[in-house]
């Protein structure tokens, strides 16, 4: 991992950057091993999360740290400042000593690869792309982004276009495999199984359909989409869980306004057949309802004001819709709605016909399969950097 005269002849005139960023105070190093993945943005922490449990599942003593480059305080409890300039690399990798690192797609940083090739740490880029290479030298120097490309031990690329293009930038093929990309969803939210069985034999073979995280300023729309769909279904149970669960009282008022049968969670274990809505004002976690429902709209989606991850219901067999409105998820729903696995609606007048034609148990289990495969395909990329890393762990002697 010598130094190229290319690298040199850039970082030459590439400098330090201008601002002197002070070292920042870290935190305790823990036991063990520790890898460090640089990442770009927030949206690649939770891949990198999975990525440490997946490591530590069996107990290994080992420890993912990421840094972010645009880090602000929300992301305190996740990940760590990129170190700014040569010093301040140095005093990060000699407080952590990291065995490997992980790049995580996002612009190639010349300063910190040069001290990674500097201190021989083996490192990986994963998710990559081709994107933004042509930005990453600044100014030109013959040969620099081949050298810089060429440290990576293994380069994992989302897709077959990026693996050209990196190794037209100068990646030795060998190298390069073609991936997509690592699982970035959360780990399924829980439930207590005797609960959910419970709840299934207490209703049967009723049809049931979830708005998860609902805000009161689209009852309306949940009751309309309900009326319209129950045309179809008489027997269909909505199921209500507000995003506050302190909005409960006012969910259940302004449905029975319209004239609809409510039960509220609190009042009993499982809704008995009269009951055409059923509102959540427990804490009960959202993992119990997306068993239930096999289909899922995704409340704050239509109005704004936040929504939940797409991927919750998707990776535990629900059919997923939502509205326009899917900040911060933009990229999960990017995803589903890519590959057929989800509906995008633009108004609360496209709910209940939506819900209506997915009462087709055909049709809303393909949509399931669909959303599963998407959230799912991520796992195996991740399962084969978990491998690639255990081997070069053994390879290090940890």
């Amino acid at each position: 991992m010598a130094r190229s005269l290319s690298i040199a002849a850039y970082l030459a005139r590439l400098g330090e950057p201008e601002s002197k960023q002070r070292f920042v105070t870290q935190p305790p190093r823990p036991f063990g091993v520790i890898i460090w993945a640089r990442c770009s943005h927030a949206d690649q922490l939770t891949a990198i999360e999975t990525l440490n449990r997946r490591l530590t599942e069996d107990g290994d003593p080992v420890q993912v740290i990421a840094t972010i480059d645009n880090w602000d305080n929300s992301l305190s409890d996740r990940a760590l400042p990129e170190p700014k300039g040569r010093e301040n690399i140095q005093s990060f990798m000699q407080h952590w000593q990291p065995v490997i690192g992980i790049w995580v797609r996002g612009d190639l940083d010349p300063i910190i690869l040069e001290e990674w090739r500097e201190a021989k740490l083996p490192s990986l880029l994963v998710d990559a792309t081709a994107e933004g290479l042509e930005q990453v030298a600044g100014s030109w120097v013959p040969g620099a982004m081949r050298s810089l490309l060429s440290q990576f031990e293994t380069v994992l690329t989302v897709d077959q276009a990026a693996a050209e293009g990196l190794i037209r930038a100068g990646t030795p093929q060998e190298v390069v495999r073609v991936t997509g990309q690592m699982e970035d969803c959360a780990p399924p939210l829980p439930c207590i199984e005797t609960e959910r069985q419970d709840f299934a034999n207490a209703i049967g073979t009723r049809p049931v359909w979830l708005a998860a995280a609902a805000q009161l300023n689209e009852c309306q729309d949940l009751v309309d989409a309900h009326l319209t769909a129950s045309h179809r279904a008489h027997r269909l149970l909505l199921i209500i869980a507000p995003k506050d669960p302190a909005d409960a009282p006012r969910f259940a008022e302004e449905v029975r306004a319209r004239n609809l049968y409510v039960t509220l969670r609190s009042e009993t274990t499982a809704p008995s057949d009269l009951t055409q809505v059923l509102i959540i004002d427990s804490d009960e976690d959202l993992g119990l309802w997306y068993r239930i429902a096999p289909i899922s709209y995704l409340g704050g989606t239509l109005h704004g004001g936040g929504c939940r991850d797409p991927f919750e219901p998707a990776t535990l067999g629900s059919a997923v819709i939502y509205g326009p409105n899917v900040s911060p998820y933009q990229k999960h729903a990017a995803r589903l709605n890519a590959a057929a696995a989800s509906h995008l609606i633009r108004s609360g007048a496209d709910l209940g016909p939506l819900v209506e034609t997915l009462l087709s148990t055909d049709k809303v289990a393909t949509l399931a399969h669909a959303a599963w495969d998407v959230t799912s395909r991520g796992a195996d990329v991740t399962n084969r950097i978990v491998r690639i890393v255990q081997r070069r762990l053994e390879d290090l002697g940890h």
